[in-house]
């Protein structure tokens, strides 16, 4: 497998906003299972894997066929379910690992073909995406993570915090046209060192300020490439996010 593309989907049931999240129905089939068939629809990956601590998810896991890494409950976060499947001998070869959210349906494959790309070609320890803010609304909003880049197309900065920062005017729509202003969108993947460290950093003071686990790896001099793209349809973080996939799913 030296040299091959690994996609981990992280699955865990304590979802706070949407109970047992992944294993909700949508459309007729639990929602990790839409997010299992459109990464392995692409011919991107060697290998999927879907890791989680539930067995309930991976009893429906196995029925569709699908490969499942049983991880500890303990994780606090994706990025370190992730790195323990990543860990594991069977996967030690792979040269890129791509982390996928369990409740991305739509989840853009130009989006996963640049962050991989980033990293195989470009050289980068971490590869994301951006795309272009569009309102001011947008760049004002706490939910909306912004990330600034520097001339080479490194991460300098993630913050809830509208930035960049305009001294004299808020910015119009022209300002959001120069594509200065941007949302991260939360695709990673990883050369396996600079996962492995990630996981490894303590958590970081601005990290937590922020609450946005990206700053820890760039904080700790890690260095991730953001590709400017299209943006994303969003994910399902509620029952409203459910019910709009179900359309779109239905209508497809």
């Amino acid at each position: 497998m030296s040299g091959a593309t690994l996609a981990v989907i992280p699955a865990r049931l304590g979802s706070t906003r949407l109970p047992r999240k992944p294993l909700h129905i949508i459309a007729g089939r639990p929602l990790v299972e839409w997010v299992w068939r459109r990464v392995t629809a692409v011919p991107l990956f060697d290998t999927v894997v879907i890791a989680t601590d539930s067995e309930e998810i991976a009893e429906h896991a196995h029925s569709i066929g699908a490969a499942v890494e049983m991880t500890s409950p303990l994780h606090p976060s994706g990025t370190d379910r992730v790195a323990e499947v990543a860990r594991r001998i069977q996967y030690r070869s792979c040269s890129v690992v791509v982390n996928i959210q369990g409740d991305e349906p739509f989840i853009d494959t130009s989006h996963l073909s640049e962050a991989i790309r980033l990293v195989r070609d470009g050289g980068w320890d971490v590869g994301t995406v951006a795309s272009a803010i569009e309102t001011r609304e947008e760049w004002k909003s706490s939910s909306v993570v912004k990330v600034v880049r520097g001339s080479d197309g490194a991460a300098l900065y993630f913050s809830r915090a509208p930035i960049p920062y305009v001294r004299d005017a808020e910015p119009g729509s022209a300002d959001f046209r120069t594509g200065e202003f941007l949302r991260h969108i939360g695709v990673y993947a990883y050369r396996p060192h600079a996962l492995q460290k990630w996981v490894a950093l303590p958590e970081g003071a601005l990290e937590r300020l922020e609450r946005l686990e990206q700053l820890r790896p760039l904080a700790a001099g890690l260095r991730i490439g953001v590709a400017v793209m299209q943006g994303a349809p969003g994910g399902v973080d509620t029952l409203e996010d459910a019910a709009r996939a179900e359309l779109r799913l239905r209508a497809s």
